[in-house]
């Protein structure tokens, strides 16, 4: 039995880990130039979401910026109440350098998890 590999994705300023990679692990190793790579992202187990700024002085406030996208979704989803609930129960903690985006609901929207769909918005939104 062949064993996948996974690696990371580069897009833009953003690096995508494999689920569940040590980005702890891999800041310390990182060989990129600051300027090149501004932000680390790391899905871990499936209902969470670690964004790490690689570029402290660039870029932007990783807690606020993230609160925002919360808070897009549930305007975006106002006219479903069972979905805005589960958006507002979206927990984000970290600060300007880290951020953890934890109990994001197990459901699929337009065909996607919410934990993809927010990790390619944040990717878009931050190349």
């Amino acid at each position: 039995m062949e064993k996948s590999k996974k690696t990371a994705k580069v897009y833009g300023k953003v690096i995508k880990l494999p689920k569940g990679s040590n980005a702890v692990k891999v800041m310390e190793n990182i060989k990129i130039p600051k300027n090149k790579l501004w932000y680390v992202l790391v899905e871990k187990q499936d209902n969470e979401l670690h964004m790490v700024k690689h570029n402290q002085k660039e870029g932007v406030i990783s807690n606020q910026f993230v609160t925002e996208l919360k808070n897009h979704y549930i305007k975006m989803f106002k006219e479903s109440k069972e979905l805005v609930a589960l958006i507002e129960q979206i927990q984000i903690v970290g600060n300007d350098k880290f951020s953890i985006i934890k109990n994001i609901p197990n459901i699929e929207i337009d065909g996607k998890k919410m934990l993809s769909r927010i990790t390619e918005d944040l990717i878009k939104l931050l190349r």
